[in-house]
């Protein structure tokens, strides 16, 4: 809780009108149904039907609200959190794709996790989840920390540049494969003797499908992590001869 609460003339605090838990389902409501740009103390209590002041008790302003709701989102995402494999290739590849699942799926969630580090209930579960399968893997702790780090902005990073229009005509309605496509034929249609390696590469630029383009990216970056030093696995001990 960020408010301290309204103090009465005896010292004591007044009762908060609504509780922590139902702000932040309130907000994350506001959120779903209207959007980020519609979020704001004022809808979020018109939601709960009290007053905004009633909020401050545990919010001071929108960008308290927004740690709150932070952290709420993560908690719901904790829900889904895949198993693990034993193999922490598999385990971060998977943690990925659901992760890019769950903001997709969640309006403007992208939006309010970006640039964000939530500390509160819902982001332990997440974190321990990952951290234990970099620590059962064998990486180092500031090592797990860095993964940790560039896997949550590689995944959120992708999905709100694939939710953002890449074009005023995307922003406009025109379907997102007409766009693209016309943007290949722009780029094709540039002086292919000044510019022969971007002429060339027109279609490539602009054809892969998004998912291609997801899995390409993070393989990558597990690529990466295979040249970072690991403890070596402990062998259970052999059993005694009978």
């Amino acid at each position: 809780m960020t408010g301290k609460g309204r103090a009465r003339p005896d010292g004591t605090r007044k009762r908060p009108a609504v509780t922590l838990d139902a702000l932040v389902e309130a907000g994350l409501t506001v959120l779903e149904r209207d959007g980020l740009d519609a979020l704001s103390m004022r809808s979020v209590a018109a939601e709960l039907e009290v007053r905004a002041p009633s909020l401050y008790w545990h919010v001071r302003d929108k960008e308290e609200l927004l740690d709150l709701l932070a952290d709420g989102l993560l908690g719901r995402g904790a829900r889904e959190l895949p198993p693990t494999h034993g193999d922490w290739r598999v385990d971060l590849r998977e943690l990925a794709w659901s992760f890019r699942r769950f903001l997709k799926a969640n309006r403007d969630s992208v939006r309010v996790l970006m640039g964000r580090f939530p500390s509160g209930p819902g982001m332990a579960p997440v974190l321990e989840h990952q951290l234990a399968v970099l620590d059962e893997a064998g990486f180092d702790r500031q090592d797990a920390a860095y993964i940790t780090y560039g896997l949550g902005l590689l995944v959120s990073g992708f999905v709100y540049s694939e939710q953002r229009p890449i074009t005023a005509a995307v922003a406009a309605g025109v379907p997102i494969g007409e766009a693209v496509s016309a943007i290949g034929d722009t780029i094709a249609a540039f002086p292919a003797d000044t510019y022969p390696h971007l002429v060339a590469a027109a279609r490539e630029l602009t054809a892969p499908n998004i998912d291609e383009r997801f899995t390409f990216v993070l393989e990558r970056f597990l690529d990466g992590l295979v040249a970072l030093p690991r403890r070596p696995k402990t062998e259970p001990p052999a059993a005694a001869d009978a």
